[in-house]
């Protein structure tokens, strides 16, 4: 599609140009937005383990006027008992209750970016572990692992009321457990911030982990854009790497990537604010909103008034680049600007927003006649 063509292939400049010499004027304007590359993860080589779960404990701390939550974790891996204690502040966890758990983009839970320092303190509590008792990276990678298994598996209803309610990895911790989606995640968040490769797997009624491996690991494994993601059971102990219950052996898997780029949320207003003898003048608001999982940077929106084909590649009006500013994980912005378009000719309304570290996306009204 010519939209697809205008908006995507190119990296170069908004081109800013108005015609005011006569009503029926148009402007053969290409929309040229930068695109960036999602970025790669590195692949990890893991062998095969066995894990099993010893306990967790339980408590709430108070420092002076901040209360935390404090879990402690106990499990076994490779015959040695591990032992991991979390603190988390309870504005920390209400910050991660409060966020909107409507969403199936399973990893955005898992990418969201506000806890990645908590999450990058856990990893070197592991690699401490790993360097006490000379465990090789491989090894620490299937400690984390034996980590989560070890987490008790609750199911949703039980611990928030609700049915299939995803949880911030934030919130499995200080939950003490969580169900199959919430083990995954929480696997996955920790994994990636040691760099390796996952995904998310989703089967019927059941969610696991994938992590990128090496050709000369046995066990199931699903091939993704040339690499090899190897089945983990998060929810119980036992599992080794590669082992998939009886189950889920033929069934149908949706493979769901870790996209860390923003998606952006775009709405339009257009409000007539004026006629005169040639033109019709409207103004045109549009409300952003990124819907995470991480932040984006230098956001910009450009507004325009098409013309037929109504493919971006003819308008009436265009405005500069407008800076909308950066945006943290739901947070929203708007530009705004008024278009002049020629009486008795069709037009639609359309923002294209753009930035650093996202694709471009737009959003744009139905065809509307100027009388």
């Amino acid at each position: 599609m010519l939209f697809i063509l205008a908006v995507c292939i190119a990296v170069g400049t908004i081109l800013y140009v108005y015609s005011e010499t006569a009503p029926s004027s148009q402007t053969n304007i290409p929309v040229d937005i930068p695109v960036l590359t999602e970025p790669e993860y590195e692949d990890a080589e893991t062998p095969e383990a066995v894990t099993s779960v010893e306990n967790y404990e339980f408590s709430v701390s108070s420092d002076g006027d901040s209360e935390s939550y404090v879990r402690s974790y106990s499990w076994t891996f490779a015959e040695r008992n591990q032992t991991i204690t979390v603190s988390i502040p309870v504005e920390y966890y209400d910050y991660y209750r409060n966020k909107s758990h409507s969403g199936k983009d399973f990893d955005h839970y898992a990418l969201s970016e506000d806890d990645r320092t908590f999450l990058g303190k856990m990893i070197d509590s592991f690699k401490e572990q790993g360097e006490k008792y000379n465990f090789t990276d491989d090894q620490n990678v299937l400690n984390i692992i034996s980590f989560v298994q070890a987490m008790p598996y609750t199911s949703d209803d039980v611990t928030t009321g609700y049915d299939e309610y995803p949880r911030y990895p934030i919130e499995t911790l200080v939950d003490g457990g969580g169900d199959c989606e919430d083990s995954a995640i929480l696997a996955a968040a920790l994994l990636l911030e040691m760099g390796y490769g996952v995904v998310l797997l989703e089967l019927p009624g059941h969610m696991a982990l994938g992590v990128a491996g090496s050709e000369n690991i046995s066990g199931t494994y699903y091939e993704y854009e040339g690499s090899r993601y190897y089945y983990v059971e998060t929810t119980a102990s036992g599992y080794k790497f590669g082992e998939i219950p009886a189950e889920y052996q033929n069934a149908a898997v949706k493979i769901c990537t870790m996209n860390p780029m923003p998606s952006m949320s775009i709405q339009l207003r257009a409000d007539l604010v004026g006629t005169d003898l040639d033109y019709a003048y409207y103004k045109i608001q549009c409300d952003i909103t990124n819907r995470g999982p991480t932040t984006a940077h230098n956001v910009y929106a450009v507004i325009l008034a098409e013309s037929e084909p109504f493919d971006m590649t003819r308008v009436w009006a265009q405005s500069d680049a407008i800076y909308v500013g950066t945006m943290a994980d739901e947070a929203t912005g708007w530009a705004e600007y008024t278009v002049q378009v020629p009486r008795r000719n069709q037009t639609r309304f359309s923002c294209v927003v753009y930035g650093d570290n996202f694709n471009a996306d737009y959003s744009y009204t139905r065809v509307i006649f100027i009388s």
